[in-house]
Formats: structure tokens, C-alpha cells, sequence
């Protein structure tokens, strides 16, 4: 199981090239390199309504594009299908699981 936190960076990690810049930054600056609003607010020189707004419109952008693309879950069973193909005692399915594991992770 994945913390909050966790899936927040996958979400990141999997769409974070589908925001504008300035939602990259900000939403980054807030759930990796953990400053608080109020820091964030006074580095955009922004008021920190705006950082807390941007942040919440942000995480519901990342979460809808994760419902319609299921990127992040896809990616999940995948792992864990690699994972057991490497436990087959088979040669030829272990190669496969390196295959899929490769691709899986581009």
C-alpha cells in the first residue's frame, strides 16, 4: 500500500509533463521539497489562498487525468506480473518478465 505522499509523486512522475510550468514548480515545491505555503506564497510572491488554490485545482488535474488514463495502475499490475514471472522457474518466462520490465519502465 502507498502513502498519500506516494501517490501524489506518481502522479507527478506519470503526468507531471501535462501541467504549465508554474504548476510543475509550485505543486513540486509543495509535496517534494515539503515548503510550506506561506514560503511558496513568498517565493511567487502570490498570497497564500492563491498557492493553496493552485495546489488543490492541481492535485484534482493530476487525479482526473490518472482516472481516464489509469497510467499509474496499469503500470502497478504490470510490476507486479514482472515480479511473479520472475519467481517461474522457466527461462523463457523470466525473459519475458525482463522484457516487460524494461518496457514497463521505458
Amino acid at each position: 500500500m502507498t502513502s498519500d505522499r506516494d501517490h501524489i509523486n506518481d502522479l507527478l512522475d506519470f503526468y507531471g509533463d501535462l501541467l504549465t510550468k508554474h504548476q510543475r514548480d509550485v505543486f513540486g515545491d509543495y509535496y517534494r521539497e515539503d515548503l510550506s505555503m506561506q514560503e511558496i506564497a513568498e517565493n511567487y510572491q502570490v498570497s497564500k489562498a492563491a498557492v493553496s488554490d493552485l495546489i488543490k485545482r492541481t492535485l484534482k488535474q493530476l487525479e482526473d487525468y490518472e482516472s481516464k488514463l489509469h497510467m499509474i495502475d496499469q503500470f502497478q499490475k504490470i510490476d507486479e506480473l514482472v515480479s511473479k514471472m520472475n519467481q517461474e522457474k522457466d527461462d523463457l518466462v523470466r525473459g519475458y518478465a525482463i522484457e516487460l520490465d524494461r518496457l514497463n519502465r521505458g
